[in-house]
C-alpha cells in the first residue's frame, strides 16, 4: 500500500495536469461533504437556500440566503408576522407548475387549517391575500424546514442566483447549452495552462551551462625546467 502512495506522490510531483486535478477533486469532496455534515446538522435535505421571490419582503429580500433546519411540526408557531415561524414546504396542490417536488415554497405560517393539523400559509407582501392551497392547508410531511437566519454576507445569493440563471432555464431546470459550453472551455483551458506553464517554468529555472575551468599552475609555483642531458 505504501508503495502504491509513493508512487502517486511522485505522480503528483512530476505531473502539472495530475495535480490539477487532484486539488479540484479534494475541492469537490470538501463541498459535498460540508453540504452532507450541514444536511445532517440541521435534519433537513435544504439546509441553506436563497430566497428567489419577493413574497416575504420586507422580512425576506430576494437574493438572500437563509438557514433552514428541520423540526417537529408541534412546534411550529402560527400567528400573523412576526409571530408565525416561517417555513420551506412543497406546495401541496393547485398549480400545474407546483407539483414538482424540486419547488419550495417560504412562506409564513398565519394559522392551523380547521378538521386537520395543516397549515395555512401566507407571504408577507402578498397584501392579506392567503396562499391559494389554504382550501386544503399544508401537510406536515410536505414541510422543509423552518427558517433559522439569513446569511450575512452581501450579494453572495444574488450571484448563486445569476449564475443558476446562466447555468439553467428556470422554466425546465435543464442546464443551458452555453453554461455546458463555459465549464467545458474553462477546463480545457486550465489543462492548456498546466501543460504549457511547466515547460516555460522548466526554461527559465535551468542553469546556464558551466564551462570547465583550464588547468593553471598555482601562483607562485615555479615553472618546470628542463635539463639537456650531458
Amino acid at each position: 500500500m505504501s508503495s502504491y502512495i509513493r508512487q502517486f506522490r511522485t505522480l503528483l510531483g512530476r505531473n502539472e495536469t495530475a495535480r490539477s486535478l487532484f486539488l479540484i477533486g479534494i475541492i469537490i469532496l470538501a463541498v459535498v461533504g460540508t453540504w452532507g455534515g450541514l444536511r445532517l446538522a440541521l435534519s433537513t435535505p435544504y439546509p441553506v437556500l436563497v430566497v428567489v421571490s419577493p413574497s416575504m419582503v420586507p422580512t425576506l429580500q430576494v437574493g438572500d440566503l437563509i438557514v433552514i433546519r428541520g423540526q417537529d411540526p408541534s412546534t411550529i408557531k402560527a400567528g400573523p408576522a412576526p409571530v408565525g415561524s416561517i417555513i420551506v414546504f412543497r406546495p401541496p396542490c393547485c398549480s400545474p407548475g407546483l407539483n414538482d417536488p424540486n419547488y419550495l415554497v417560504v412562506h409564513r405560517v398565519i394559522g392551523l387549517h380547521p378538521g386537520n393539523q395543516n397549515f395555512d400559509t401566507r407571504g408577507d407582501n402578498n397584501g392579506g391575500n392567503n396562499d391559494p392551497w389554504d382550501s386544503i392547508g399544508v401537510p406536515p410531511s410536505n414541510i422543509v424546514g423552518v427558517y433559522q437566519a439569513t446569511v450575512p454576507v452581501p450579494y453572495l445569493g444574488s450571484s448563486i442566483l445569476a449564475i443558476r440563471s446562466f447555468m439553467y432555464d428556470d422554466q425546465t431546470g435543464q442546464p443551458r447549452p452555453q453554461g455546458i459550453a463555459i465549464i467545458v472551455t474553462l477546463i480545457i483551458l486550465l489543462l492548456a495552462l498546466e501543460t504549457m506553464w511547466p515547460s516555460s517554468k522548466k526554461k527559465e529555472d535551468s542553469p546556464p551551462e558551466s564551462t570547465s575551468p583550464s588547468p593553471a599552475g598555482k601562483i607562485g609555483e615555479p615553472e618546470p625546467q628542463t635539463r639537456n642531458p650531458t
